[in-house]
């Protein structure tokens, strides 16, 4: 019997991501067909729109087609795939606190582990930037946005209260 407690990413919201990037590709493209004859800054800002948020609409629909679980909670730990720069399956023995954090009008759960470095370690490339950029922003090495899960906090916080106990209590 599999006791792993999954969430999926809430579709609605996943959509209306893609649909923000589709509109910055469009306003990048418009913006680089305006003329602009003294500088080249809008210019600029009109290709690092389409680049970013080209990669942002690709993503979202990648992610809406491939419908896996953002998060699962298993007894060996947390798998975290709720975004790009996702940190897999983080371990209960490697996790030293949870706790939930608010940044820019969004509430992240945030899984600190004993080792600050872990997740960046482990990502590579391009990820591991993000990571790096991430470790500035907000204490916790995992952050996994609440807003854009398909449950409640509550359910979350229990499902993972449990498994951590049970997996505490294994390891005595």
């Amino acid at each position: 019997m599999n006791d792993d407690f999954i969430v999926m990413a809430k579709r609605g919201r996943m959509v209306m991501f893609a649909i923000f990037s589709l509109v910055f590709v469009a306003a990048g493209i418009l913006i680089l067909l305006t003329p602009f004859k003294e500088t080249m800054w809008p210019a600029v800002v009109g290709i690092l729109a389409i680049i970013v948020f080209g990669f942002c609409f690709l993503y979202y629909v990648i992610v809406l087609i491939k419908s896996e679980p953002a998060v699962i909670v298993t007894k060996e730990g947390i798998v975290d795939q709720s975004s790009y720069i996702k940190a897999g399956l983080v371990c209960w023995e490697e996790i030293e606190a949870i706790e939930f954090l608010n940044f820019s009008g969004q509430t992240y759960l945030g899984i600190f582990t004993f080792d600050r470095e872990l997740i960046i370690n482990r990502s590579n490339g391009m990820k591991k930037l993000f990571n790096i950029l991430n470790k500035g922003l907000l204490p916790s090495q995992v952050n996994i946005p609440v807003n854009n899960l398909a449950c409640s906090a509550e359910d979350l916080v229990y499902a993972i209260g449990q498994r951590w106990e049970a997996a505490m209590k294994k390891e005595s």
